[in-house]
């Protein structure tokens, strides 16, 4: 199928990431770009086109999306320009002094998307997704490969939403700076190619891998926040999401939880969740590796 060429002379760099950077149009200024790197396989740009879709008409508060472009030498996709938005992790930078209260909104705003149901056969189970990717990954060891399918088993199925990557970076507010939270503001949901369906619990480990077992390197540039502001943002994002008052932890796991047995819990579905990171990079990386190698001791 041919790919219509945009002119990306009528762009302007907007943004940047490590899959790919947006622009803004110039000539309408309703429409904005995400265009992938040039070693970007194309099928996954489909793929997740056709996702950003289903999520958009789902419900979920993200971009719409338009059609696949190309400027020649990368493809993209179009969606529409949501004006003055700022990403979770540009609001931390810029208002460092409001870390808890962002963090705890986008703690909120996470727990909002988990509590919607995925139409049957909308999306892949994760669980499924994560099986898969489990085979396919040459990093671990057969033992490591036996103890993570156990893992995958362990953890409850579910029809909830489920980014796959979510963490500061990939939700954006058009909160201004310096207007408090009840402002009028919309949030969206981006950089949806992994989206599926299970339990949520499947899903917090995008912001443990992040901010709290994140790489300095990776939080100073990708994040634009400061280490220790990424580990205070995880803390305060889990005690909202587990310990207000709808105290979700002794829902999920029984009564009276305690924020260590909670965390090693979480722990349990980082070791799960990475096993697609594993998978795509081809190695293990050494931060989570840790992590891995801790729990297996455990048992």
């Amino acid at each position: 199928m041919e790919i219509a060429k945009i002119d990306l002379n009528d762009y302007r760099l907007s943004g940047e990431g490590s899959t790919g950077n947006s622009y803004d149009c110039i000539s309408n200024p309703d429409m904005m770009l995400k265009l992938f790197n040039p070693e970007y396989p194309v099928q996954p740009v489909y793929d997740e086109n056709e996702i950003a879709k289903k999520v958009y008409a789902m419900g979920v508060p993200s971009p719409e999306p338009g059609e696949i472009v190309t400027d020649g030498n990368r493809i993209g996709i179009l969606f529409r320009r949501v004006k003055g938005k700022r990403s979770f992790s540009r609001m931390l930078s810029d208002e460092p002094e409001r870390t808890e209260e962002f963090s705890r909104e986008f703690a909120r705003i996470c727990k909002s998307l988990h509590s919607m149901e995925c139409p049957e056969g909308f999306f892949p189970d994760i669980k499924d997704v994560l099986r898969t990717s489990l085979e396919r990954a040459e990093a671990y060891s057969d033992r490591e490969k036996k103890f993570l399918a156990g893992l995958i088993d362990e953890f409850p199925d579910g029809m909830n939403a489920i980014h796959g990557d979510l963490h500061i970076g990939n939700v954006i507010c058009t909160l201004p700076k310096g207007a408090p939270l009840s402002a009028p503001h919309d949030t969206y949901f981006i950089d949806l190619g992994f989206f599926s369906h299970g339990h949520p619990l499947l899903d917090i480990p995008g912001m443990i891998g992040t901010c709290a077992y994140g790489r300095e390197e990776y939080i100073t540039h990708d994040l634009h926040i400061s280490l220790k502001q990424a580990r205070d943002v995880f803390e305060y994002f889990f005690d909202e999401y587990f310990f207000a008052q709808d105290r979700i932890a002794d829902k999920w796991f029984g009564p009276n939880q305690t924020r260590d047995s909670v965390k090693r819990i979480l722990d349990r579905a980082f070791c799960v969740k990475f096993i697609t990171v594993t998978y795509v990079l081809g190695f293990k990386l050494p931060e989570y590796d840790e992590v891995l190698q801790a729990v297996m001791a455990e048992d």
